[in-house]
């Protein structure tokens, strides 16, 4: 049987402001840079050159860039307890429990750790969901996937899931 095994994501506060204040700094200087190129120092008649507001720009970037990825997922909250994903059932906290004892069950395979955001900078791979009603509660787990092999197995895992006609009942409807 094949299984998935990661850990669940929950965002914090605190982590999130803090990358909200880094990503602010970023923009404050690149646009500080930028401003510095087109009007110089106030009162003087300074300024710096495209070419080097260019090339501080693209390593300011590339800083960014890469700090986004080596701080992964921690930037933004704490991997909390393990999740196994498998054909049959979710083993969460070590806890089984069966899809067939789950309804408006849903599992979204959204993003991984590098993969690219449409405008700008990567995503961190915790934004994946699984959704579902058991016991009369809903249940909503954030769920994380390191890289693209990863995503592309629990996309295929998930596929599975779907598609057995033992779980169709157990699967939100579409709207």
């Amino acid at each position: 049987m094949e299984e998935f095994r990661t850990s669940i994501f929950e965002k914090t506060k605190a982590k999130t402001r803090r990358r909200m204040v880094s990503t602010l700094i970023f923009i404050g200087t690149l646009t500080v840079a930028w401003a510095l190129c087109l009007f110089g120092f106030p009162g003087t008649e300074i300024a710096i050159s495209y070419k080097t507001a260019f090339f501080f720009s693209i390593a300011v970037i590339g800083v960014k860039l890469y700090d986004d990825k080596a701080a992964g997922i921690s930037a933004y909250g704490e991997r909390k307890d393990n999740l196994t994903i498998t054909e049959q059932y979710l083993e969460i906290r070590e806890t089984k429990i069966p899809y067939s004892e789950m309804s408006n069950l849903v599992i979204y395979v959204d993003e991984y750790l590098g993969k690219q955001k449409e405008f700008f900078g990567i995503h961190h791979g915790g934004n994946n969901k699984i959704e579902f009603e058991h016991r009369g509660k809903l249940v909503a787990i954030n769920y994380v996937i390191k890289n693209k092999a990863d995503f592309d197995y629990v996309g295929r895992l998930v596929n599975k899931i779907e598609n057995n006609p033992d779980l169709k009942q157990n699967l939100r409807t579409p709207n």
